[in-house]
């Protein structure tokens, strides 16, 4: 895979973005926290809230993580763990980083108070994952503050993309391909899916890349019994005539780009694999063109109806943002409640067509993260939109 597909991303111990980048994030943010009449904004980050803390200060959230930005001033960050603290000043480039003491109303409320003025609005980012505990906690202690929901305001500014976030994308789409190029030329007949779950992990090993999802399963094409990959890897064993399914994303410092990608072992893909091949890689083509800066919930779904028009349903989202939401799109024709939703240029998302036969027998994956733009959406990949042969 040629490293030309992406620039090289400035590096100190860890990659960091432009002082040009950091200046127009704050501003933004600043902008939206003046409309609202904030004095402080309160941002929480953990595990699943990707990039909500990161995206102000440059730390990675691997644990519950707070940052404390007013409108005026210096932010603080507030972390879980005492001797993270290290790896933080390194990492970001919020220069106020605290423990939180094990007591973090106590950490918090200091740090709010030492930012603004008593009495100011206070905005919450993660307003529905920040410990319950921690926010009644904090109304208690202010009762002349207003604790609001700011999580669609920040985020949307967030999901608008510069160009220096989209090479952090194009890195970890660059990392996530080496996983689909490792298996297509190592994987044999008689590994198990915890054998492919190594090379999958080998391949981007000492490349700056952080795993993330890695659901790796296989069947037989001719008497197929799973239809979806699955979150664990099993000692289920490929064999001549199988099939792999997969969905793998490496991340590149919480920039997340996905792929998914079938593979035959042995032999060419059978009858009913290559009509849901066909299937998928049309419905990821008419997602694709449709995805456009303006593009709704509806176009996406009215693209998307090519997978039940030859026959098959789906089980998965075909369309998804950041942490697999913001949107998740199903079929017009699935049972699960599609968000309404309008995407704008420079968002990234991930196309993902899953059809499924009817009896869930068999099924296959085949997907990329993409950038919209006014022509439509453009994969971040490089790896080719194919139904992968291997262990011949």
């Amino acid at each position: 895979m040629p490293k030309e597909h992406y620039k090289e991303v400035v590096m100190s111990l860890f990659p960091k973005f432009s002082n040009k980048e950091i200046e127009r994030r704050q501003k933004l943010v600043k902008k939206m926290m003046e409309k609202l009449d904030l004095g402080v904004m309160l941002v929480y980050g953990d595990n699943t809230s990707i990039g909500t803390v990161t995206y102000l200060s440059g730390y990675i959230t691997i644990n519950p993580t707070y940052l404390v930005f007013p409108y005026e001033g210096t932010p603080s960050l507030i972390l879980n763990f005492f001797n993270h603290i290290p790896v933080a000043k390194e990492m970001s480039h919020v220069e106020d980083i605290w423990w939180n003491e094990n007591n973090t109303p106590k950490v918090l409320s200091r740090e709010i108070e030492k930012k603004c003025r008593r009495g100011a609005r206070v905005g919450v980012v993660s307003f529905a994952s920040i410990p319950y505990s921690v926010l009644i906690e904090l109304q208690k202690r202010f009762t002349d503050s207003e604790f609001i929901d700011i999580s669609d305001e920040y985020n949307w500014i967030r999901w608008i993309r510069s160009e220096e976030e989209i090479e952090w994308f194009r890195k970890s789409a660059f990392l996530t391909d080496l996983t689909i190029e490792a298996l297509e030329t190592k994987t044999k007949p008689g590994m198990s899916e915890h054998d492919l779950n190594a090379i999958v992990h080998n391949s981007f090993l000492g490349q700056d890349g952080q795993i993330g999802i890695h659901m790796i399963s296989t069947t037989s094409m001719h008497k197929p019994e799973v239809f979806c990959p699955w979150v664990f890897p099993t000692n289920r064993k490929v064999s001549k005539g199988s099939v792999v399914i997969t969905e793998i994303t490496v991340g590149y410092y919480s920039y997340n780009a996905q792929i998914h990608r079938p593979f035959a072992i042995g032999e060419k893909p059978s009858e009913v694999y290559s009509k849901l091949y066909d299937a998928a890689y049309e419905c990821f083509y008419e997602i694709s063109s449709t995805l456009k800066p303006g593009s709704t919930t509806k176009d996406v779904l009215e693209a998307s109806s090519v997978i039940h028009d030859n026959g098959f349903e789906v089980y998965d989202s075909l369309v998804h943002g950041e942490g697999a939401k913001s949107p998740e799109l199903w079929s017009k024709y699935s049972e699960h409640k599609n968000e309404e939703f309008t995407f704008k240029e420079n968002m990234v998302v991930v196309i993902q067509p899953q059809p499924v036969t009817r009896d869930h027998t068999a099924g296959l994956q085949l997907g990329a993260a993409v950038i919209i733009r006014p022509g439509g959406a453009l994969s971040l990949h490089r790896y080719p939109l194919k139904f992968v042969q291997a262990g011949f």
